[in-house]
């Protein structure tokens, strides 16, 4: 299974349509992550994409739908979603990988910072794609439910 992730577009639409471009370019792509701000983005992307797009909203989202943080099921592989605000991850990513353990996920996933990130904490594979403002996202491939290195790409 490959999964896109991308946080932080910020309604930037020259970005969104080159993300979209990207995928369906690839044809490879099984689902998309949208990590918040804006979520406006997000509906963009499940509107404009055939695969499923999962999003949670970040703090500049206001009249968001769905929940702040998740826990889905990728590839036999247990994802948890934020946007990483509300767990600090600005001064320390412990409470995200804790969390995102108590939650029985091994992938964290989480935006809000705008730097990439791809570090282990405990149990927990921890995963920031940067902001897609800025042309960055990343690309997740698991494989019977065992995690690959994260690929850190740019449009």
């Amino acid at each position: 299974m490959k999964l896109i992730v991308a946080s932080d577009s910020h309604y930037d639409k020259v970005m969104l349509m080159n993300l979209a471009r990207e995928i369906n370019r690839r044809g490879d792509i099984d689902a998309v992550i949208h990590l918040g701000d804006m979520e406006g983005d997000a509906a963009w992307l499940r509107k404009n994409l055939a695969q499923p797009v999962y999003g949670v909203p970040g703090n500049c989202d206001m009249n968001f739908k769905d929940p702040a943080e998740r826990v889905i099921s990728l590839g036999g592989t247990a994802v948890f979603l934020c946007h990483g605000h509300t767990l600090r991850v600005k001064t320390t990513l412990e409470p995200l990988s804790y969390r995102a353990e108590e939650r029985g996920a091994r992938l964290a996933l989480f935006g809000h910072t705008h730097a990439r990130c791809v570090r282990n904490l405990g149990v927990v594979l921890l995963v920031n794609p940067g902001a897609l403002k800025d042309g960055r996202y990343a690309l997740i491939e698991i494989e019977k439910g065992d995690l690959m290195m994260p690929k850190m790409l740019a449009l």
